[in-house]
């Protein structure tokens, strides 16, 4: 089938979320050059003889869109400043900046081609999202769920 679904920041974190059985995805790391360049990951897993099962692509594949999100938005670029110590001071300048970046976060967008399996993945994954998550967003989940039909 390989339909395009357009999905938001929030939304692939809560596909990741699900994934990942419900644990928090790994925060990027804005200092490491290696986080921050998907050619890494197709080097590595070329040399690992592709040893990644299909789940685990699909983690990799929603987390570069994510990357991708933090990037565009400006998000990386802050959190990288504020890890090298140079926005120690939280200033109204910086406090416009972050206000801004998370709005572009908010309106960003990506189209993700998946296949049926990984759409398959994805609502089997949704489905096991403790109940609580269901309690506490089910319009947000619901929504997910359909975009993957």
């Amino acid at each position: 089938m390989n339909d395009i679904t357009t999905l938001s920041h929030d939304e692939i974190s809560l596909l990741l979320f699900a994934l990942q059985g419900g644990a928090a995805a790994p925060v990027l790391d804005a200092e490491s050059c290696e986080e921050a360049c998907p050619v890494v990951e197709s080097v590595e897993e070329l040399l690992c003889g592709g040893a990644l099962d299909p789940e685990q692509q699909l983690v990799r594949h929603l987390n570069n869109h994510v990357r991708e999100a933090l990037i565009e938005s400006g998000l990386f670029e802050l959190m990288a400043a504020a890890r090298n110590g140079d926005d120690q001071t939280h200033s109204a300048e910086q406090q416009s900046k972050l206000d801004l970046a998370n709005e572009r976060l908010k309106q960003w967008r990506s189209d993700v081609r998946f296949s049926d399996d990984e759409r398959k993945l994805l609502t089997d994954a949704l489905s096991r999202v403790p109940r609580t998550a269901w309690l506490l967003m089910p319009r947000a989940l619901w929504h997910l769920r359909k975009k993957l039909r």
